[in-house]
């Protein structure tokens, strides 16, 4: 539903019966150009959408709750022409990988323009997109790896790779385009004989002459889970270094950044453990997010004993040290974090969380500087209006009868003053009684002041 600043929703989309799920598709739900918006309705499985504007939403495809998980399983292409998506397997997130049909997704009237089997990884551009496809032998192990160029009309497969063995297999993939063409690839490796330890092996891939080189590789003290996210590239904006992630082993979705030269393809550590991956079951701490221009990371860095804080690496340069905000108290968590349209600041909610006190807080990238916008007791959703003004969060409300429920208000926060504004009442109070109890989560802005929501 459309809310306006008026407290007056208006449906667009009726939900199936039974859906528990209506979110924003990944972390990167909106075009770069900001007219487009994805979103998953549905429970494990379900259906993505795509909204124009203020448009009724039109149904992509059906797909698993996992495709919509984020960091690389739906991305756009950077002139927002056409987006994709990995529609996965229904068994994926409980398999040794994650994989299943890439679609790739014309913006301009949402038709399909291709689409290719087993892919656990890609990376679009305007014109084109590379992806790794898994093929596997009689015990469902994946024994090949295809690296695969797509050029906008035809497929080439410019590189087959194999496991050091026949007791050896491959676990995991990410891949991203370099700005010379190239590709770089990190795959997860793990044998059952020997050293049977998961590792890493860093590729490096030239179309031009199907020809992959193995650059690194190293043990790594976790697994790559398929429900988890935990194998990313995040290239700076010059194209001349990149970040990639490794299970760390402490949890099944935490893990750590190593930074690669693309020059010469040398490596050193820039954080060993405890950066907190998106994972299907979600978490109490945000997951990582870039900012619109690329310019920027944020993730949220959570010790075995429940201190978490902020971390933003600048994506300009990798090697310079992160900015670093405590969410304050130890348990405090950072429960939901957005950049703004304009990539000049991260939001982030920190603090208590199921219901305690926290705050919404701001960080200006450029300074590292950081401030309170505004108190509450902030549940987990938060969305940014395109003028960066406003900020949309749901706010628990406790009655001082301690013997009525707390209820949750959509509410509008000024980001210049911090004024809270309620848009849409979680509760009607009766005779000092909370009756006719009900929710908007905020998904996204639809124009100036309208955050669209599911309710």
């Amino acid at each position: 539903a459309y809310v306006n600043s008026s407290g007056v929703a208006e449906t667009v989309l009726e939900l199936p019966k039974g859906t528990s799920r209506v979110e924003s598709c990944g972390d990167t739900p909106t075009s770069p150009d900001g007219k487009i918006y994805a979103f998953y309705v549905g429970q494990d499985k379900g259906s993505l959408y795509a909204m124009r504007g203020s448009d009724k939403p039109t149904k992509v495809g059906d797909i698993q709750a996992l495709s919509c998980l984020g960091n690389g399983t739906f991305q756009y292409a950077p002139g927002s022409n056409r987006f994709g998506y990995i529609s996965y397997e229904g068994d994926a997130k409980t398999s040794e990988f994650a994989d299943g049909f890439l679609h790739i997704i014309n913006t301009s009237d949402f038709t399909e323009l291709y689409k290719y089997e087993n892919v656990t990884a890609f990376d679009l551009t305007d014109n084109g997109a590379a992806f790794v496809s898994f093929f596997t032998n009689d015990k469902n192990e994946a024994d090949e790896a295809a690296v695969i160029w797509w050029d906008g009309t035809k497929q080439q497969e410019v590189a087959t790779l194999k496991p050091a063995s026949e007791d050896c297999k491959f676990t995991s993939a990410s891949v991203t385009i370099l700005p010379d063409g190239k590709l770089m690839l990190v795959l997860g490796h793990r044998c059952k004989k020997g050293d049977t330890t998961t590792n890493w092996q860093l590729y490096s891939v030239n179309p031009a002459d199907k020809s992959a080189t193995l650059a690194a590789s190293a043990s790594q003290k976790g697994a790559f889970a398929a429900f988890a996210r935990s194998n990313n590239i995040y290239l700076s904006t010059d194209g001349k270094q990149a970040l990639f992630s490794v299970p760390d082993g402490v949890t099944a979705n935490t893990m750590g950044f190593k930074r690669v030269s693309v020059s010469d393809l040398s490596i050193s550590d820039v954080i060993d453990k405890e950066v907190v991956a998106a994972t299907y079951n979600g978490s109490a701490n945000a997951f990582p997010h870039v900012s619109p221009d690329g310019k920027w990371l944020a993730a949220v860095v959570s010790t075995p004993n429940a201190s978490n804080s902020v971390y933003v690496w600048s994506l300009s340069d990798p090697s310079v040290a992160p900015i670093m905000v405590s969410a304050g108290s130890k348990g405090d968590t950072v429960s939901s974090m957005a950049f703004t349209p304009d990539s000049s600041h991260l939001l982030a909610v920190v603090g208590g969380d199921n219901k305690a006190n926290n705050s919404l807080v701001s960080i200006e990238v450029a300074t590292g500087q950081n401030s309170r916008i505004a108190r509450g007791h902030f549940d987990k959703g938060l969305a940014v209006s395109a003028d960066n003004s406003q900020a949309a969060l749901l706010d628990w409300q406790i009655p001082e009868d301690t013997t009525q429920h707390p209820y949750l208000n959509l509410v509008n926060v000024s980001l210049s003053d911090g004024t809270i504004t309620t848009l849409y009442a979680g509760a009607d109070i009766v005779d000092g009684k909370v009756k006719n109890e009900r929710f908007a989560y905020p998904m996204a802005w639809v124009g100036g002041a309208a955050p669209a929501t599911s309710g």
